[in-house]
């Protein structure tokens, strides 16, 4: 990646330098040659001028120089690389030499016997010429030539100098900025690899994943996807030792009184059976859970949706609760509203809704239980608090984890929630309501379910 960024850097600066380089050569030389054109007009018309007030004297008899490379003289110090001096004769073609690179095709002849001036371009060689006539009343043609710079040589190389300047800070610049990017790429890469293979403490460093853009979200969220892997796998393995314990329990106790009555140490065989069987409904009970949570997870599970009044629910599940709670020398109360209330819900499942709070807070009430049904704010809100140690406030917001346990005991489960809580949350919100946890008017934990009324 690293190396195909290098490329896709400095090629698109080499290839904008290009262009840009090759756009401003080009119409630096085309307005070069227009000032230069521009120029050497002004020469001719002012060497024209100057050739109709003087008159040039022979040249002393030992010199063999001519009028024509004494004007070259002239031209040469003026800076133009040609000239030819011509006589025009009114009926015939000019009579003279023109300067190298020039042929009578490309003079405008009428216009120039007219005493006009004329430029041009040929190739490379930019012209002047002018037509005038001399003190003597001899029509004659002046011309002038000079040579364009085709690439502007300076200029050329000043841009030369400019593009490697350019393209070595792009290439420091792209080496920098991949390895920027690469670089935490790379250790997500390696992470995720290490997670996949089973190492979930596994993490990426935070000096490598603080680069405060898109990147450094994706490694926050590698981090925070393996902080749930690991929490997952730490609950999962939790979840199983708590339900082997529950199931262990009852069937050590089946088992045993089972052995006793078959070697027929057991004076009292009704009590027994009494145990048995009350261990087997708790066993039951527990394996009719954890066929419910895994029923939830589907998306067939049935629900027989009705309008019901949740006074009566209350007032049912409160009354079939108080032997457990005179058992555990618990108060339970129940206050419902005298006006008449109506959600719509599956009567069953809601009652096991109400039952399992309920159930919940008598194992940790310490002597008060409390049942509110209340309507506010637009829903009907069926709150259970207790009195017992409460839950603390970073555990709240998962109770209803069905797998969560309490980050100040990794070895109890949380405050109370087992299996009916997590039941409790995925019923509630199968049928359109919102489920709750809190600190408790009473000082200990309040659960509280919310619906719609019903019209």
């Amino acid at each position: 990646m690293r190396r195909r960024l290098a490329i896709a850097i400095v090629g698109l600066v080499v290839a904008a330098l290009s262009l840009t380089g090759i756009g401003t050569i080009v119409l630096a030389s085309v307005a070069n040659r227009e000032d230069a054109e521009l120029d050497l007009r002004e020469q001719v018309e002012a060497i024209g001028d100057l050739l109709t007030e003087l008159t040039l004297a022979p040249a002393p008899a030992d010199s063999d120089e001519t009028i024509r490379q004494r004007l070259q003289r002239v031209a040469s110090s003026i800076s133009v690389e040609g000239v030819g001096l011509l006589v025009l004769p009114r009926n015939s073609d000019p009579i003279g030499e023109l300067p190298v690179g020039l042929t009578l095709e490309e003079l405008d002849l009428a216009a120039l016997r007219a005493g006009e001036t004329v430029s041009s371009r040929t190739g490379d060689l930019i012209w002047a010429a002018r037509g005038s006539t001399s003190r003597q009343g001899i029509p004659q043609l002046l011309v002038l030539t000079a040579d364009a710079d085709p690439i502007l040589l300076p200029g050329f190389s000043w841009f030369l100098v400019a593009s490697a300047t350019a393209i070595s800070l792009a290439i420091l610049v792209t080496v920098r900025l991949s390895r920027r990017l690469t670089e935490p790429i790379r250790e997500a890469r390696d992470v995720t690899g290490r997670l996949a293979e089973g190492d979930l403490g596994a993490r990426i460093p935070p000096e490598v994943g603080d680069v405060g853009d898109e990147v450094g979200d994706l490694l926050t969220s590698i981090n925070q996807m393996a902080d749930s892997l690991q929490r997952s796998h730490a609950l999962e393995r939790q979840f199983l030792l708590s339900v082997s314990h529950d199931l262990r329990t009852p069937l050590t106790s089946i088992k045993g009184y089972a052995e006793a009555l078959t070697d027929g140490a057991v004076d009292d065989v009704s009590r027994v059976g009494e145990i048995i069987e009350s261990e087997a409904k708790r066993l039951e009970r527990l394996v009719g859970d954890l066929l419910l949570l895994a029923r939830l997870e589907s998306t067939d599970f049935p629900l027989h949706l009705t309008m019901i009044d949740p006074r009566l629910t209350v007032t049912s599940v409160t009354d079939g609760l108080q032997p457990e709670a005179v058992e555990r020398g618990i108060r339970l109360t129940a206050l419902v509203p005298d006006h008449d209330v109506s959600i719509e819900v599956d009567p069953d499942r809601f009652a096991q809704i109400v039952a399992n709070l309920v159930s919940n807070a008598l194992r940790y009430a310490s002597q008060t239980v409390s049942l509110t049904l209340r309507e506010a704010e637009g829903r009907i809100h069926i709150a259970v608090g207790d009195d017992g140690p409460g839950i603390p406030d970073a555990d709240l917001p998962y109770v209803f984890d069905r797998l969560y346990t309490a980050s100040a005991n990794p070895a109890v489960k949380e405050s109370g929630a087992g299996l009916g809580l997590a039941i409790v949350r995925d019923l509630t919100d199968r049928m359109g309501g919102s489920v709750m946890a809190r600190r408790s008017a009473l000082g200990g934990a309040e659960f509280v379910v919310s619906f719609r009324p019903a019209h």
